[in-house]
């Protein structure tokens, strides 16, 4: 664990430490007294909560642990770090909640007020996350290994994930509480894009660096996207340079954002909200990912002889 804060600056940690909280609360004190809670682990702890004697940030926690053990040991290191401190102050804050600030209901008594205020508090939580390079762990690595193994996009990996939580606490809870939980999960989504970039769910983004083949590379293979890279000159220094611009949807522009800063922190980057994309990989619906990663990897081994230079 020490590991993991020292490799966090303190901004980075502030942001997760606020967004952590702020899903706490929102799944404390308006979701689960509620049984509202849709998909994600929240929504896989509420399920298995009924049946299992222990408290709900146990279960919430070992669910998350689980999970993170999977993800690391199958994509690999990818979903450690801060992932695992966020895991860890997720249960940890909702134990704190169990332990000193006990509550035998929901803060209000309609269900569709505890809704979106806790929906709006979990999603602004997750977004603020999601901002400071981290994630929540969850279904977001069962998305990504259906993704990796699937012929399916990582949003639609998510989608899967939830609605299965979701018919399962519909079978638990009920239906009247199982449609609410779903009104849950489109208003999640809208809010975390919000908090995110705006809204958009696909990005163009545009990066001038020095490690402009590496940056390159990692968006061939790792994201299996396309590039397409030009070369401009900087008005103040006169120097040449590539700049590369690729367009992502959400979870690959995070990963993007993070392997950037990692490998070159001066790296000049914008990111633009894109309206709408047609064309391979965007307006159709099932990308065969592993033939477009085995050949955009063979394509980019090629070029490694011929690396761009600045």
């Amino acid at each position: 664990m020490k590991k993991v804060l020292a490799s966090l600056d303190i901004q980075q940690l502030f942001i997760i430490t606020l967004g952590t909280l702020s899903m706490t609360i929102g799944l404390y004190f308006f979701l689960v007294p509620d049984s509202l809670v849709g998909g994600g682990t929240g929504g896989m702890a509420q399920v298995f909560a009924p049946f299992i004697p222990l408290p709900y940030s146990v279960i919430l926690f070992a669910i998350n642990m689980v999970l993170l053990v999977i993800g690391i040991m199958v994509i690999g290191k990818e979903f450690g770090g801060t992932t695992l401190y966020s895991v860890i102050l997720y249960s940890g804050f909702y134990a704190l909640f169990e332990r000193f600030v006990p509550v035998t209901g929901a803060v209000a008594d309609d269900p569709l007020v505890n809704l979106i205020l806790g929906q709006v508090l979990l999603s602004t939580g997750v977004g603020l996350v999601f901002n400071a390079g981290a994630t929540t762990g969850g279904v977001d690595i069962i998305a990504k290994i259906m993704n990796m193994y699937l012929p399916i996009s990582f949003a639609t990996g998510v989608m899967i994930s939830d609605m299965t939580i979701l018919f399962a606490n519909m079978v638990v809870f009920g239906i009247e509480r199982g449609l609410y939980a779903t009104i849950g999960v489109l208003l999640a989504n809208v809010v975390v894009d919000r908090v995110i970039t705006g809204g958009s769910a696909r990005y163009n983004v545009n990066i001038t660096s020095e490690m402009a083949g590496e940056i390159n590379d990692f968006i061939l293979i790792e994201l299996a996207r396309a590039t397409t890279i030009y070369t401009a000159k900087g008005g103040y220094t006169k120097k040449t340079r590539a700049v590369i611009t690729t367009v992502v949807d959400r979870e690959e522009l995070l990963r993007l954002k993070n392997f950037v800063t990692e490998i070159d922190s001066n790296a000049f980057m914008y990111v633009s909200p894109v309206s709408e994309v047609t064309g391979r990989g965007f307006s159709f619906e099932v990308r065969k990912k592993q033939s477009r990663i085995a050949k955009l990897r063979e394509h980019a081994l090629k070029g490694k002889n011929s690396s761009i230079k600045n």
